[in-house]
């Protein structure tokens, strides 16, 4: 099925799986590469993304795990792959720290090394859209205040996967699917990590969570 953007974007699908799944399960993620149209990262959330581990499955076998630095309060999230070698950090630290009139930072995303490879960043403000270029978009993801990537949504072209009445009424009331819109001519991260950053986001940024 072609892809309704010209962009590099991924696809973000959320749907409830059926079978033995702990009582913490909460839903299954799934990356979608629109280009593509393959799936090439999925976790099923069980618990929360900020407090509890999450395991992230790759496209073909490869697993990684993220983990908070703390049970409570965290302020830092580590994704490991299979041998526990750290691979990319989400820091929250500058949230508060490094402010700026047009936005704010909601995570650093960091390498192993603790270097700053990017930023996540809140543009609720008109304004700042304008200023960074983006025509649409509430959070982008930048380096040094270039825009990478933004979320949006994207219309949705099938049923949703889900099964039975909860998932067709989830699919008659949402019309379209959020997604990372790269303005490269790439994806701005790899799978595992857009997916890791979404979940941490999409709980972070919930005005509605208690």
């Amino acid at each position: 099925m072609k892809s309704v953007i010209d962009k590099p974007a991924y696809r973000i699908l959320r749907s409830r799986r059926t079978g033995d799944f702990p009582k913490k399960y909460q839903a299954t993620y799934e990356l979608m590469d629109e280009r593509t149209q393959a799936t090439v990262a999925a976790c099923d959330l069980i618990g929360r993304a900020v407090f509890d581990t999450l395991e992230i499955r790759e496209a073909g076998s490869k697993r990684w795990t993220m983990k908070p630095n703390r049970r409570i309060m965290p302020s830092r999230w580590l994704v490991t792959d299979a041998g526990g070698r750290l691979a990319v950090q989400f820091d929250q630290k500058l949230l508060g720290k490094l402010t700026n009139p047009l936005y704010k930072t909601v995570l650093a995303i960091l390498d192993g090394n603790g270097d700053e490879l990017c930023r996540l960043i809140d543009l609720h403000n008109a304004k700042a859209a304008r200023v960074l270029g983006l025509e649409s978009g509430k959070y982008a993801i930048s380096r040094n205040d270039k825009v990478l990537a933004h979320f949006q949504s994207l219309p949705r072209k099938e049923q949703p996967r889900s099964k039975g009445l909860l998932g067709r009424l989830t699919g008659w009331l949402t019309a379209a699917d959020p997604a990372i819109v790269s303005l490269g001519t790439d994806h701005a991260l790899p799978a595992p990590f857009a997916l890791a950053m979404y979940l941490l986001h999409d709980e972070l940024t919930d005005t509605s969570a208690g």
